[in-house]
């Protein structure tokens, strides 16, 4: 072959499965010179020598042509071939002729078959032939909306990364495991792989596996973006109560495709637990590591054993102000409670900003609500700016602190301790460079304009930080409002103690969140459906198990926390008039005063009288802000007879636990990708004139970077790479891996 074959590749064909389509149904079989085409194709360039093309090479042609993702794990590939060989002796056939004659169908099983239709392209001199070949996925089948949804001038722009090439053309490996443990990491899943089969699988394999296996039990990443709104309406049919909310765009030229950009869901059974929850909502945010980018925002609330509840979720393509905006508003439209919320969330200025744009919108005139920090998320950028665990770990007591006589005292020594390491610093990084070249002293004076920490700039942290020069804590911290970040200060004691610490690992330890980020959308709002019920289920039968115990008035652990008041209580000594029902209690260190109050409510019905609602205040301030009795109210409750319970707000009780679990699930229908043909289970009509959704295509990422490691074998494939053999195609991939890996090093 003296150059390129051009060859046509053929590509959404709605008759039946990939297996039954046949040549005839991608062109007309007729005499016709000019056959009308009855199936899209676009022309493609084979290498001048196709039949040394490995399987391999030839998908990762088809990736190039029809600019796939290489995490596409659904690309199948067949071919079809008309030959026939010219006698000299006898009179030459017409070349339309050669439409009479049957299509053969090659199966592309292993290099083998390939290689045997390859072989069949060299054009010969006494040989007539036509050939194609057809190629199906779930995103080639929209490959023409996909193009209308994109600029003209759009070019991938992920590199090829393939992982584990071998996986493209076998599986061997059965996906329970994979499926079970989503949260296993990729050289965990690759010991056990290779323990269990006996044969060597690398983690970039094992990872690869893994995606085959979500894939095939939930549906591709593609069509997942399709099947998240229908199966949320399914969930919705049969558990009222829930929230869906969409945000996508019109594809020009396509009225019944949409580009689908966010999405937001909670699920009914959640969103009646929250209400019988403290008032209280921490907001997250963690980046998907699956075929497409974007950012996981979730609503989490704690019941009163501190158990965290995923309230609300959403999907959004990154975390700006205006995507925070958009969820925030979403969760207000969702959650109904009776107090006022307060939301807990981290020290970003684009979250931070959103939140005083809600706060301060019009249409939540006569609403109240607080914002406050995660106390872990400032301590990442308290670290960020001084660089000492020890001084973190008093930032974090000085976040928890109670009394004030006592946050003085902590913010005192930070500011000496503070102040002595930033001189210590100071005085390091002038030696240092001292003794270095020109050159590199240049570099630095030109990085002295740039934030040097996460406080000057970095996620969003407050630039007015950086004008003033931070000697001590305080010039840090001066321009943080007190409200936000000390619980000391806590007005109201909106945050009932909550600091964000419980909720800090919430994607790697909750049981419902754990390990979701790499599933598909569609995949994401199932399993944590599932979870939430069993969930519910477990919990809910501990909760009735404990209001059933007479021995037992509070939930778990709020009852240690009244056993271990209840012996400091004993050593108190009270003073005071029942009268006013104002005590001063005695400890050790010092005298608290505490006042008993309570407050009347009168109902809408007259005939049920008024409401009496009981509240403890201690100049210790604890019952403030945990709205919880502390030790010297205990006290005084045992001094004048009356239970501590009824100075504990009713979010503690075991009747509000009780209530918080004891929603049901209803089942619901998993036909949602099911029930129609292959090729139609993306347009499932839910409901009349449904569209049907697709991603943003420019969304696509590459490879999760533990997968990109040194340790890990991966192929890259250039613009201008040319398939020969197969062995010389891996020794090249090979290759070029060390040269990308000795680049970034």
């Amino acid at each position: 072959v003296e150059e390129p074959i051009q060859i046509p590749v053929y590509y959404g064909c709605r008759k039946g499965d990939f297996s039954s389509v046949h040549g005839g149904d991608l062109v007309q079989d007729c005499p016709a010179i000019y056959a009308e085409n009855i199936c899209a194709h676009i022309i493609g360039e084979l290498p001048l020598q196709p039949q040394s093309m490995s399987l391999v090479d030839l998908q990762l042609w088809v990736f190039k042509l029809f600019r796939l993702h290489p995490e596409t794990q659904d690309l199948h590939v067949k071919g079809f071939l008309k030959q026939r060989k010219n006698d000299p002796y006898d009179e030459e056939d017409p070349d339309w002729y050669l439409e009479y004659y049957q299509w053969d169908t090659h199966e592309f099983y292993t290099d083998k078959y390939w290689r045997s239709f390859a072989n069949k392209l060299k054009k010969k001199r006494n040989v007539t032939h036509k050939f194609m070949l057809y190629v199906e996925s779930s995103e080639i089948r929209h490959y023409d909306i996909l193009l209308k949804a994109v600029n003209d001038d759009y070019s991938q722009q992920v590199p090829a990364v393939l992982p584990g090439t071998e996986s493209l053309a076998r599986c061997e490996f059965s996906f329970r495991y994979l499926k079970e443990h989503l949260a296993v990491t990729a050289e965990e899943m690759a010991v056990y792989l290779t323990g269990h089969y006996g044969e060597q699988v690398t983690p970039a394999e094992a990872w690869r596996a893994r995606q085959m296996a979500l894939e095939k039990e939930f549906g591709t990443f593609y069509d997942s973006y399709n099947f998240a709104p229908r199966l949320l309406k399914e969930i919705a049919r049969k558990n009222p109560g829930g929230f869906v909310e969409i945000k996508d765009s019109l594809v020009s030229g396509c009225k019944d495709f949409r580009v689908l950009q966010r999405i937001c869901w909670a699920f009914g059974q959640s969103l009646q637990a929250f209400s019988a929850c403290r008032p209280v909502l921490c907001i997250k945010g963690t980046p998907l590591c699956g075929k497409y980018q974007g950012v996981l925002l979730t609503a989490v609330a704690l019941d009163a054993n501190n158990f965290s509840i995923p309230v609300a979720y959403a999907i959004v393509e990154c975390e700006t102000k205006e995507s925070w905006l958009w969820f925030l508003r979403n969760l207000e439209r969702a959650v109904v409670h009776q107090a006022d919320v307060c939301i807990i969330h981290d020290y970003k200025k684009e979250l931070i900003d959103a939140v005083e744009d809600l706060l301060n919108s019009r249409r939540r005139q006569g609403l109240k609500a607080e914002s406050r920090w995660c106390m872990e998320h400032l301590a990442e950028n308290f670290y960020a700016y001084f660089g000492d665990k020890n001084l973190v770990m008093m930032f974090k007591k000085l976040c928890q602190q109670k009394r004030q006589h006592k946050f003085d005292k902590l913010w005192k020594e930070l500011d000496e301790l503070t102040s002595k390491y930033m001189a210590e610093k100071e005085c390091g990084e002038v030696q240092q460079g001292s003794v270095k070249h020109d050159e590199t002293e240049l570099q630095e004076q030109s990085s002295s304009s740039q934030p040097h920490s996460v406080e000057d700039g970095k996620e969003g942290d407050q630039a007015d930080d950086s004008k003033g020069k931070v000697t001590k804590f305080s010039d840090w911290i001066r321009l943080k409002p007190m409200e936000k970040w000390s619980l000391v200060h806590d007005s109201n004691g909106a945050r009932y103690g909550i600091m964000g610490t419980d909720i800090t690992d919430v994607y790697k330890n909750d049981p419902v969140l754990k390990g979701i980020t790499c599933l598909p959308l569609s995949a994401m709002v199932e399993v944590t459906f599932l979870r939430l019920e069993e969930y519910f289920r477990n919990t809910g039968d501990a909760a009735n198990k404990a209001i059933g115990n007479p021995s037992v008035s509070f939930p778990e652990r709020v009852q240690d926390d009244m056993n271990s008041k209840m012996q400091k209580a004993e050593m108190h000594q009270v003073l005071g008039s029942e009268e006013a029902l104002k005590f001063t209690v005695k400890s050790r260190q010092r005298q608290v005063t505490v006042n008993l109050k309570s407050e009347y409510t009168h109902n809408m019905d007259k005939s049920k009288g008024s409401t009496a609602r009981k509240t403890a205040t201690c100049s210790c301030n604890k019952p403030q802000l945990l709205h919880k009795p502390c030790s010297h109210v205990i006290a005084v409750c045992c001094h004048i007879g009356v239970s501590a319970a009824e100075y504990m707000s009713p979010y503690y009780s075991l009747t509000c636990l009780g209530r918080t679990w004891s929603k049901k699930f209803n089942e619901f229908s998993r036909n949602y990708r099911k029930n129609l043909p292959r090729y139609y289970r993306d347009v499932r009509p839910f409901e009349r004139e449904t569209p049907t959704w697709i991603p943003d295509k420019r969304s696509e990422c590459g490879f999760p970077v533990y997968l990109l490691s040194d340790c890990v074998q991966t192929a890259v494939v250039d613009e201008g790479q040319q398939c020969t053999t197969e062995d010389e195609s891996v020794a090249g991939n090979e290759s070029t891996n060390a040269r990308s890996e000795e680049s970034r090093t």
